[in-house]
């Protein structure tokens, strides 16, 4: 089988699908999939967790985000791809928090007033891939809804994250309304570098080099990690609560390979500086 190329896809015309569109994240085929081998989150278990959706009548599942000031949403840069043009957000863009069904209804909704894009994004290598959305106003925190603080410490390997996002949870599979969560471990950088590296040759996959100073990986076991659709999710220490990563790219999906993230305590500067 010939080489497969990673692809970006452009969701063209947001809002007037009833089903999930996909997002543009750096995943390697054309299965949706999202968060493999996770569990159904208990309702409010993730309180910082944004759904971004788009459409008028009826709701496009876009990516996921991170509540992380009553002003701001962080996100991953390539999850707006989709939803900006001419210089701006469609104004159909929204936030959702406040509960784990992104298409039952519940739930609070909110618009965006502009975005702060990290301005060394690489869209085709995926690099520097973090983006804050900036709210039209203060996002109301209780009823299900927090914010998630940052951790602005190096992280390395063998520490305990929690990853959630919606979607299926199994290739083939139906695509859940419902929030659903794994616990992971990250890996160090260097070990990274080679898991990606055999995981191309061995799956006859081009992908771009890992970079552990911006990057974060994770590793669980084969059968478990995020996919298409997890992206601009946070990941967050279990221990201390705090976000050090967001979904940036990965293989397709929980197939044995490293899944890498935006490594927070890279951007602290920019974050500092940008955070309303």
């Amino acid at each position: 089988m010939g080489t497969k190329f990673a692809l970006l896809f452009s969701a063209l015309f947001l809002g007037t699908l009833g089903v999930p569109v996909q997002d543009v994240s750096f995943f390697h085929d054309s299965d949706p999939s999202r968060i493999v081998g996770g569990t159904p989150a208990p309702a409010g278990a993730v309180p910082h967790m944004v759904g971004l959706i788009s459409g008028v009548l009826v709701r496009s599942f876009i990516c996921g985000g991170s509540l992380v000031s009553q002003r701001a949403v962080l996100t991953a840069a390539h999850c707006i791809d989709s939803v900006f043009s001419w210089g701006s957000l469609s104004s159909s863009l929204r936030g959702l928090v406040g509960t784990n069904q992104w298409n039952y209804g519940g739930g609070t909704t909110f618009s965006f007033s502009r975005n702060i894009t990290h301005p060394h994004y690489v869209r085709q290598t995926i690099k520097n891939d973090i983006t804050i959305l900036v709210t039209s106003s203060n996002v109301n925190i209780g009823n299900n809804v927090a914010v998630v603080p940052l951790n602005h410490n190096y992280v390395g390997g063998g520490l305990e994250v929690m990853v959630a996002g919606w979607g299926r949870h199994h290739a083939n599979g139906a695509i859940p309304w419902q929030l659903h969560w794994i616990n992971l471990w990250t890996i160090d950088g260097d070990r990274c570098v080679a898991d990606a590296i055999t995981a191309s040759i061995e799956l006859n996959i081009a992908v771009p080099a890992v970079e552990p100073h911006i990057e974060l990986c994770t590793f669980h076991s084969p059968g478990h990690g995020t996919c298409r659709g997890d992206s601009g999710s946070a990941l967050v220490d279990v221990a201390s609560g705090q976000q050090v990563g967001i979904v940036s790219w990965g293989f397709p999906c929980a197939l044995g390979a490293p899944d890498m993230f935006v490594r927070v305590s890279a951007f602290s500067s920019w974050l500092n500086e940008n955070l309303p």
